[in-house]
């Protein structure tokens, strides 16, 4: 097993309450995790200073700073989503493998929102140009690093709700970078090309799209928000709240927007309502637009670990009103690290796609820290008869090409632990042929912007190719076959006490732990 994965579910958390009754809003499930939070009471700066105090303790405690410099009564939150225990406790999971499963069990079974008259995101309505002159004013901006390209916002989630923006009438939730540049009449805002939000607001060339962007909503919600279930799997889906009502297991509240016609979430922290202006070009940074150039001025840290560059959108952002909440807002702070919170999801729609080509084939989908998530993955495979020898091919030829930026993917055996990096190497050291098992795909293929080695024509990205690893043993095949010792047959209280037990393995890495619990050599 894995280190970390499973976890053991109270009835009821640090406060009393169960699990539905902590999601109802940040609140309450800050208070549900009790001693996992680490409150800051002292002054925080939003410029660099809290982004790195996140990187320093990332895969810890929830950090939460309630002094934020230049800011009084407002909080910044950061680190939610950073450990698999705490994931699979807001997901209700006792094993974060199983996650991906209760995922497409949910997104067939939406619980759709509920419309509510009062929230707490409008407690207070601000005004721009009457109570506040720009939102830095009212909201901290996170930066990263000194060299970042300026104050982007990444805290909220984009909500599109209803005819004729969405299909249906239903709901789309996203999480995109925003620029708001001082003296700009409008924003920047960068959505993910070909992903939902982009095809809704591609639609309506010339016109307003109304919207929200709400920080810090319900965990539901906002786990929907800044993960993804690919469309190319699943075409229509079109019921992302209902979806997120599925996860938390009752409805997402949401109430009408005062200024736009749309919707906020209604237990969100803050609330932007404005409009997406799709065609209107704004330069996310004053480099960027001196220098003319798209991909070259920085930005700041991007998903893939490197520092990503600034762009032109090709839509912006008209900002109407910030409604919030009156006592104490919290405000989301975006970090480029642990992605425990998405990891589940991408894992979930390979797992359909593979099962969908080879049902009962592939058993599970990894992604480890260093692979970024839309880097790489790790594939596990049954083979069971001779037939089902060469899919795992099939399979990698299809992962390949359907997302842009994937660097590598590894097809493993049974006996592997997907989630353990060093068993996969060591499966990859062992079975992998570098003559006919390392197979190089999509080369100048469109690629992804954000992946650091892909080539650039003009301002487009093309791949260099990704590499898919069969690490795969053939099927009966006697050299293959991995060396194991009768661990499970041993009675090792015969020579040692419980804690003598429990005190060995916990000298023990995790890596050398789950040789030890399985016996593989």
């Amino acid at each position: 097993m894995a280190d970390r994965m499973a976890v053991k579910l109270e009835e009821k958390g640090a406060n009393g309450l169960t699990r539905e009754e902590a999601l109802v809003d940040l609140r309450t499930t800050l208070d549900w995790l009790g001693d996992d939070v680490q409150y800051i009471d002292g002054e925080v700066d939003p410029i660099v200073e809290m982004c790195t105090i996140t990187k320093a303790f990332d895969n810890s405690k929830v950090i939460v700073a309630n002094n934020i410099k230049g800011y009084p009564g407002v909080r910044m939150i950061s680190n939610l989503y950073s450990r698999k225990e705490r994931v699979c406790h807001f997901h209700g999971a006792e094993d974060f493998r199983d996650i991906k499963h209760q995922l497409l069990e949910q997104v067939q079974n939406p619980i759709p929102p509920r419309v509510v008259d009062d929230a707490p995101v409008q407690e207070e309505v601000l005004i721009p140009g009457k109570d506040f002159d720009h939102l830095h004013d009212i909201i901290p901006v996170a930066t990263h690093t000194y060299n970042d390209g300026g104050q982007i916002f990444g805290a909220g989630s984009h909500l599109f709700m209803g005819e004729p923006f969405v299909p249906g009438g239903g709901s789309q939730i996203s999480m995109y970078r925003m620029s708001f540049r001082p003296g700009h009449k409008y924003a920047s805002i960068n959505m993910v090309p070909g992903g939902a939000g982009d095809v809704i607001c591609s639609r309506h060339p010339g016109k307003k799209v109304p919207c929200t962007v709400n920080i810090c909503p319900p965990v539901g919600p906002e786990l929907v928000s800044v993960s993804t279930l690919n469309p190319v799997i699943f075409p229509g889906q079109t019921d992302k709240l209902g979806f997120a009502g599925a996860i938390q297991g009752f409805p997402v509240d949401v109430v009408k927007a005062r200024t736009v016609e749309s919707y906020a979430i209604a237990n969100a922290e803050w609330s932007l309502e404005g409009y997406v202006v799709e065609g209107e070009r704004v330069w996310e940074t004053a480099e960027a637009e001196e220098l003319g150039k798209q991909g070259v001025a920085l930005l700041h840290p991007e998903w893939a670990r490197t520092m990503g560059h600034a762009y032109r959108t090709p839509r912006a952002f008209e900002l109407t009103a910030v409604t919030r909440r009156k006592k104490n807002p919290i405000v989301y702070t975006p970090h480029f690290g642990a992605f425990w919170y998405e990891a589940p999801f991408m894992c979930a729609s390979v797992y359909e796609l593979c099962d969908r080509m080879a049902p009962g084939f592939v058993t599970d989908v990894a992604s480890w820290l260093g692979l970024t998530l839309w880097g790489g993955l790790v594939v596990q495979v049954n083979k069971r008869r001779r037939s089902d020898e060469g899919m795992q091919r099939n399979l990698l030829t299809a992962i390949m090409g359907l997302y842009r930026g994937m660097r590598l993917v590894v097809m493993v055996d049974q006996d592997i632990d997907p989630w353990q990096p060093e068993d996969v190497m060591w499966a990859i050291q062992s079975r992998a042929s570098a003559s006919k098992d390392y197979v190089v795909y999509n080369e100048y293929g469109r690629g992804q912007a954000f992946q650091p080695s892909e080539l650039k024509v003009g301002n487009i990205s093309v791949s260099d190719g990704g590499m898919g690893i069969d690490a795969t043993a053939p099927l009966g095949v006697q050299v293959y076959e991995r060396a194991r010792y009768p661990v499970d047959e041993m009675d090792f209280s015969k020579w040692f006490s419980q804690d003598d037990i429990d005190t060995l393995k916990n000298m023990q890495d995790p890596y050398f732990r789950w040789l030890g619990e399985t016996g593989h050599g």
